[in-house]
């Protein structure tokens, strides 16, 4: 297990930060936006304060919810030639700024948000270049959940979701550890550690970020052609699952990946000269394994998405996600696996397997039908179990969990039993239902036939209460009938 020393957060007394590290430090190096969420007291703008101190920038710092426009950039009067604007400005204004630092972005008034786009993105206002301009870093607490406002608790009233465009413009969006977050090992260390007074970097940061810059130079042309069907596989699973992911930011994540991989290498002591050498004290770098490049993509990809800007994230959704575009980008195109996985409905991708028998691996197998059965409507999910399990009762090599799992949706289809129920009139009409589409079916294929027993005994498994409606007898019928055809069986 790949361990890193703490060069950027610990030294300042931050704790469970750590993992997080390769993030700041992949924004230092690239020079791009970066926005961090979390809750008040988190060190959200002390952090970046102390970066920009370390790197000698003049550096900004701007409440957004208090600021007008013209604080920032100044009064705009027209120049002696009376052809263009100049700005009349004070020190605080933003245009010998090299770091500006936007705290509360949420609590903006949408007219200086649409202001705020150029600045953060282009570095630019009203069209006319910052020119020392080179880091903009904003800060925002957690838009509140729609439980919290169902419930009138939401933490954070006055934060709202920032505005879609505005979240785009951020390559990095990093959620900050808050108190909870901590393991109990660092909260003990936060507590005593604001008797300690104030504390340095160890590492010449300058240096730091030049190294990890010169690293992300050397593995853009090498991570480019591994990453590119990455990237191109990600997206869609992202945009099935409802994650924003517009042009530009599936070109950000790119770089994002890239940047953090360098950044890593460099914290694990592992780019170019490496992290001990810039202690100044003779330490030699120690060789360790290579860095894992699947690690830096799912660490980008959790760390680059605007969708935290306004709602709260899964990151095992987001793991799983990145899981499966890697294993399905460093796939041969005929791989009957990447087939299914390039299906992002789980009981289409499941159905497509057992249809056209499909050989995957038993492991990734029994995830198929897993979730492909678990997805399923309701009213329809134990006929997709039955016809799943006679499609590959033949397979010696499924899962004994997986076999185990069909039983148990099917077992009522299996074992016959008397029931005594009080029938009401609208459970007299589904069973009169279930008997009419059980008689056509016994015309059309024989009563004999394998699909009219298994048919009947599907139906009738759901009595008295499996179907609600005649809609739903009507569907579980026809999906069965369907399944049967598709499955050969």
């Amino acid at each position: 297990m790949q361990t890193m020393n703490s060069l950027i957060t610990e030294p300042l007394g931050l704790y469970g930060w750590k993992k997080a590290e390769p993030v700041l430090l992949a924004a230092l190096l690239s020079e791009e936006p970066l926005l961090l969420v979390g809750a008040h007291g988190c060190a959200k703008s002390f952090v970046l304060e102390r970066l920009a101190e370390a790197l000698g920038m003049e550096f900004r710092s701007y409440n957004a919810s208090l600021i007008n426009y013209d604080d920032l950039v100044g009064v705009p009067l027209p120049d002696a030639t009376r052809t263009k604007l100049e700005y009349l400005s004070s020190p605080e204004s933003i245009w010998d700024a090299e770091v500006v630092f936007i705290d509360e972005i949420s609590r903006t008034r949408p007219e200086l948000q649409n202001k705020l786009f150029p600045i953060i993105y282009d570095r630019r206002v009203q069209g006319r270049l910052i020119t020392r301009l080179v880091y903009r870093w904003a800060a925002m607490n957690p838009p509140p959940t729609d439980e919290e406002l169902d419930e009138g608790g939401a933490l954070y009233l006055g934060s709202e979701p920032l505005d879609a465009a505005l979240a785009d413009r951020f390559p990095y969006v990093m959620s900050v550890p808050d108190w909870d977050d901590l393991t109990p090992a660092d909260q003990k260390k936060v507590l005593a550690d604001q008797f300690a007074g104030r504390h340095e970097f160890p590492v010449a940061i300058r240096e730091l970020v030049a190294e990890a810059r010169k690293r992300y130079e050397e593995l853009v042309p090498e991570l480019t052609p591994r990453l590119t069907p990455y990237i191109v596989t990600l997206v869609p699973k992202l945009h099935a699952a409802k994650y924003d992911v517009s042009t530009r930011r599936a070109t950000m994540l790119m770089r994002c990946v890239i940047a953090v991989h360098a950044a890593r290498e460099v914290l694990f002591g592992h780019g170019g000269r490496g992290a001990t050498a810039l202690l100044g004290d003779g330490r030699v770098r120690t060789p360790c394994a290579p860095i894992d490049l699947y690690d830096s993509a799912r660490l980008a990809l959790l760390n680059t998405l605007p969708d935290r800007a306004r709602r709260r994230l899964n990151a095992a959704e987001l793991t799983a996600i990145c899981k499966a575009a890697w294993d399905l980008s460093i796939r041969d195109e005929a791989d009957p696996l990447v087939q299914l996985l390039k299906i992002d409905d789980p009981v289409l991708r499941l159905r497509k397997m057992v249809a056209e028998r499909l050989v995957v691996p038993p492991d990734r197998a029994a995830v198929i039908i897993g979730e492909g059965v678990a997805k399923a409507m309701p009213h329809l999910r134990r006929g997709l179990a039955l016809a799943t399990y006679l499609g590959i009762r033949e397979r010696a090599d499924i899962p004994a969990t997986t076999v185990e799992l069909l039983a148990k949706e099917i077992h009522g289809v299996f074992i016959a039993c008397d029931r005594t129920c009080t029938v009401t009139p609208e459970k007299s009409k589904i069973a009169r239902a279930v008997g009419a589409r059980v008689a056509d079916a016994n015309q059309r294929f024989g009563a004999e036939s394998a699909f009219s027993q298994h048919h009947s005994n599907l139906l009738n498994s759901h009595l008295p209460d499996g179907l609600a409606n005649m809609r739903e007898v009507n569907e579980a019928s026809a999906d069965f009938e369907s399944l049967w055809k598709e499955f050969g069986l």
